[in-house]
């Protein structure tokens, strides 16, 4: 409770942006609603259709809402169609409604179209649904969601464009920098309990919750407004980064807060003091440059930085040995295991912190597509598939029990299934706890409004004024932490459904029977993605830690892809673009808890080293394609040739273990890592490196400039892949292991 207690302070919490955002959505969801109660829109959806649409992606354009009004429409049109053809066999329709929305959820799924299709499917579905209860009135019906929607999408753009636009990447920037700053003052705090202890408050305990699921939705949104695959790798990376700084801080403060006694950190705490004072620097340049730019390599921070915390570490790491034999006789095994992870944890902040951020090679003539990557093509996807039948399935079984009801209020069922359902375990589970929480709250909000503003008032105004106090209340607890952002966003899809039109209501059970439809829809939802058919996080991960070692494969040298500049354009493209479903996943992962079986951090972590390796592996072969490099001696190229081939069987090795049977093994998978010994790389970087350095780089005297200076870069990729293809197998091995719970 006292964790749950110090999330809702720390969400609720006031903040200009989330004060301005909020304002910007209830502003936009009551002249939408005004504009259909003055047009006599008379739609069930007027308020659900724009309540989805705004804050939900990226700022619409022209283009794209026309793209979506036509969509509509047609969509609109073929359901009436159908819908008269079934009218008088109901039971004939299911099968037709479990294929259209299987096939348009897969297409959805696969190709990012979010919450527009979303609209397309719900639309459809209450035409469906209501052609059973008044067959007569199916055409109304039919015109009024396509005015809504049509009144939603123009206000949306008006908004989006001129009025009052709110793009998604300088608000990602703002919130990795914010979380950059969260996590120094969280390593201040813990370092000072490690100090000074009980005379300082204990750090609280790490939040379960976590800033990646909105990052990776603002990742997602940037991409969408027009940002370049170059740029979306950049801010995968800064996101990558902010995540395993996070995680590494979580770690810190679990060692500190351990009750042990204090003989050690007693010796040293001068050269840890200045440590962690310089790490916090690092992280507050890190923080405030971020609200500017993303700089990448040597720009990325002042050289005086990273002198000070270099000169700290190594400080601090030489005190440490110098004083090992003091303590070793005299501090307990306990004590000796608490300060060396300490220790760890600041060295690994110092290594994130000094290893800049790398980035794919530019493209040398036109940049890829701005639109957002779609899910790998390569055949079907399997977990979207399944997805997929799974809401068909459950959209099938609402539909059922509204037509045995009887009731055409039960609508919301269906919308429900639409709305919740989500690919895996965790994520499913998650957003049911948290709409279940925004229906009891987002439904008496709305009975309320009803009783309070129906008998009373008749005027629009008053009923503007009304939904824009709610709306903007559900708005700012929809901003914060999608640990229960979500919550606020379903209080107002409920009040959406309930509180119907702005005019006087007294109507009390028809509302009652919206929220009881809800509540049968999770039920639904439940049964078939926790019983009938569970779909862990690991089953979403296998296939795409597949490809992406299939991809690494292609771009390492000799690869299917490394021949030419476009595929390397493209596979470089793709992996970024599955690495960004990784992080979304190890969310998932976090969420399912000890059901789970694979390791949260695991993932972040050989997410950011993957890439690393990715970027690196295209830069080697982008400069072998575009630069034409004169032939070594062939004991130099041996040596060359037999360091490509030990990158590939690691790959290799792992590609096999992610395809076999033992996979979710964690005994087979620290075997494989164990099986690759540093020798496999540095043997042969050692000879290749030596061969090249030989009487002052002389094999490379008579070689122009630019393939002399492709060869020394190449030289350097290979020694920073020695070192990731290192911290790779000790990430690959975390992955099939059961979720991990310090002892705080």
């Amino acid at each position: 409770m006292d964790r749950f207690e110090a999330l809702v302070a720390h969400e609720i919490a006031p903040s200009a942006r989330k004060i301005r955002t909020a304002l910007r959505i209830a502003t936009i969801v009551t002249i939408a609603i005004a504009l259909d109660a003055s047009c006599h829109v008379n739609s069930k959806l007027d308020a659900v259709i724009v309540w989805l649409l705004v804050g939900a992606g990226p700022m619409m354009s022209i283009r794209k809402a026309l793209a979506w009004q036509i969509a509509v429409m047609l969509a609109l049109i073929t359901s009436v169609v159908m819908a008269r053809a079934f009218a008088e066999t109901p039971w004939l329709m299911l099968p037709f409604v479990f294929a259209w929305i299987s096939f348009s959820t897969y297409v959805g799924a696969t190709r990012k179209f979010g919450a527009g299709l979303i609209l397309i499917q719900i639309v459809c579905l209450i035409t469906f649904y209501d052609v059973v209860f008044g067959p007569q009135e199916i055409g109304w019906t039919a015109a009024a969601s396509f005015d809504a929607s049509a009144i939603a999408l123009g206000v949306i753009v008006l908004f989006d464009n001129w009025l009052w636009s709110d793009p998604g990447e300088p608000i990602l920037m703002e919130s990795l920098g914010a979380s950059v700053a969260r996590a120094r003052s969280q390593l201040l705090g813990a370092a000072n309990f490690f100090l000074a202890g009980e005379s300082v408050p204990r750090p609280p305990l790490p939040a379960a919750t976590s800033d990646l699921p909105a990052h990776m939705t603002l990742l997602n949104q940037a991409l969408a407004e027009g940002a370049s695959e170059h740029r979306r790798a950049l801010l995968l990376a800064a996101i990558t980064r902010a995540a395993r700084i996070s995680l590494e801080v979580d770690r810190l403060i679990a060692t500190a807060r351990e009750n042990l006694p204090r003989v050690i950190r007693t010796m040293v705490p001068g050269e840890i003091q200045r440590a962690v004072n310089a790490i916090a620097a690092a992280l507050d340049e890190i923080s405030h440059n971020l609200l500017a730019r993303i700089a990448t390599g040597a720009d990325e921070q002042a050289s005086d930085t990273r002198t000070r915390l270099r000169q700290a570490m190594d400080t601090l790491a030489a005190r440490v040995i110098e004083m090992r034999p003091a303590y070793i006789g005299n501090a307990t095994s306990a004590e000796i295991e608490n300060f060396a992870e300490f220790i760890d944890s600041l060295a690994v902040l110092a290594k994130h912190i000094e290893r800049p951020l790398d980035e794919p090679p530019r493209p040398t003539t036109a940049d890829l597509s701005n639109s957002p990557v779609p899910r790998f093509t390569n055949g079907a996807d399997s977990a979207a598939v399944r997805y997929s039948l799974k809401v068909g399935l459950c959209v099938v079984l609402c539909y059922v029990i509204g037509l045995t009801s009887r009731r055409p209020e039960l609508f919301t069922i269906l919308v429900t299934v639409i709305t919740i359902a989500t690919p895996t375990y965790g994520a499913t589970l998650h957003k049911m706890y948290l709409r279940i929480a925004g229906f009891v709250i987002g439904g008496a909000v709305s009975l309320l409004a009803i009783i309070i503003i129906s008998p009373n008032f008749d005027t629009l105004p008053a009923y503007m004024l009304a939904a824009f106090a709610v709306f903007y209340l559900f708005a700012y607890f929809s901003l914060g932490n999608s640990r229960i952002s979500y919550a606020g966003k379903q209080m107002g899809f409920i009040f959406s459904l309930i509180f119907v039109g702005l005019s006087p209501s007294v109507d009390i059970y028809e509302p009652l029977w919206r929220i009881w439809g809800v509540l049968l829809g999770d039920f639904v939802v439940a049964i078939v993605f926790f019983t009938l058919w569970p779909e862990y996080a690991g089953d979403s991960l296998l296939p795409r830690l597949r490809r992406v070692l299939a991809n690494m494969l292609a771009l390492a040298p000799g690869g299917s892809a490394s021949s030419s500049e476009d595929e390397i354009l493209k596979t470089n493209s793709e992996t970024m673009g599955v690495l960004t479903e990784f992080l979304e996943i190890a969310e998932d992962a976090r969420m399912e808890g000890r059901t789970c079986a694979v390791y949260h951090d695991g993932i972040v972590e050989a997410a950011g080293t993957l890439r690393r390796i990715a970027n690196l592996l295209s830069s080697i072969a982008t400069a072998r394609v575009l630069t034409q490099m004169p032939q070594l001696d062939p004991a130099t190229e041996s040596a060359r040739e037999r360091l490509s081939n030990a990158i590939r069987e690691q790959l290799i090795s792992w590609q096999d273990f992610f395809s076999g049977a033992e996979w979710l093994s964690a005994s087979a998978a620290r075997a494989i890592a164990q099986k690759h010994s540093a020798d496999e790389l540095t043997e042969p970087l050692n000879e290749f490196s030596s061969r090249l350095e030989e009487n002052g780089f002389a094999r490379l005297a008579s070689w122009p400039l630019d393939p002399r200076r492709t060869m020394m870069a190449e030289l350097q990729s290979m020694r920073r892949l020695e070192s990731l293809f290192s911290e790779l197998n000790r990430y690959l091995a975390d992955i099939p292991s059961p979720p991990r719970y310090a002892s705080l």
